[in-house]
């Protein structure tokens, strides 16, 4: 049986709304490009159910090529904070915090649970600490075993930066997260994520 990635529901139709809170020029750029059918089946699967990763990429991509690899990455960023409190994820989130602290390393260990919640067949993320202190820190987040689906356009790397990016922000730390190169037969992601 061949895999076939997807994400849940939720954070499909969390992404939609978004797009559809943009301001009216970006909404123009954006919702045109993405096909009835992908709207509807993302406003009907229900919020634990699964899209297929095909449908939901007809919308991540119209929101990259529309708002550029910046703008995609902040509002990727901002869909990550408000997907962040949806009830599943948040229990996962409130563990981290009460157990780790409120820390960058904190957020990015768990993400690699949250990253089992949310996606199916779209690769293992992988937490590796390169340094961490009070005063800073850098680890290297990968995404590994990527499906070929994923790796098109850049648009899902963007995306995963993006939320990468949030946890910085939510710590209230100053940092930054640089996806290196992915070469040309690449099967993994590989995002550089330090902080001050």
């Amino acid at each position: 049986m061949s895999l076939q990635p997807a994400i849940r529901g939720f954070v499909c139709r969390m992404i939609l709304e978004g797009a559809r809170a943009l301001p009216a020029d970006k909404q123009r750029r954006v919702l045109p490009r993405v096909p009835e059918q992908t709207l509807a089946l993302i406003e009907s699967t229900p919020r634990m159910g699964w899209v297929p990763m095909e449908e939901s990429m007809k919308l991540t991509e119209a929101l990259h090529a529309a708002l550029g690899t910046p703008g995609f990455r902040q509002f990727l960023s901002e869909q990550s904070e408000r997907m962040a409190s949806y009830p599943l994820l948040q229990t996962f989130f409130d563990g981290a915090v009460r157990l780790f602290g409120l820390t960058p390393q904190a957020l990015l260990k768990w993400s690699t649970y949250a990253w089992e919640q949310a996606f199916r067949d779209s690769g293992r993320l992988v937490y590796q600490p390169h340094r961490e202190s009070t005063e800073g820190g850098r680890v290297e987040m990968r995404l590994e075993d990527v499906p070929p689906l994923l790796l098109l356009e850049g648009t899902f790397a963007q995306a995963l930066a993006g939320a990468f990016e949030m946890f910085l922000r939510r710590c209230e730390r100053k940092g930054r997260v640089e996806l290196r190169d992915p070469g040309p037969r690449a099967t993994r992601f590989v995002y550089d994520v330090s902080w001050e």
